[in-house]
């Protein structure tokens, strides 16, 4: 039986913006009204996702895991 190669492979800090975008995308629709208002807080909440991450790993570095 063959190991079959997976379609998708995505490195960790790709696996974070895929989640993050997706997440940003449902907050925005479920908490504001109006497209301007969703786009913006879309951005805002994305960047904050990617940011708190890369610092949260960041701090956990020299860590051994």
């Amino acid at each position: 039986m063959a190991l079959q190669t997976p379609l998708l492979e995505l490195s960790h800090f790709e696996a974070l913006a895929v989640f993050a975008f997706f997440t940003s995308l449902v907050f925005s629709f479920l908490s504001r009204k109006t497209g301007r208002e969703r786009a913006r807080y879309f951005g805002w909440t994305f960047l904050l996702f990617l940011l708190v991450a890369v610092c949260l790993g960041w701090l956990m570095f020299p860590f051994p895991g």
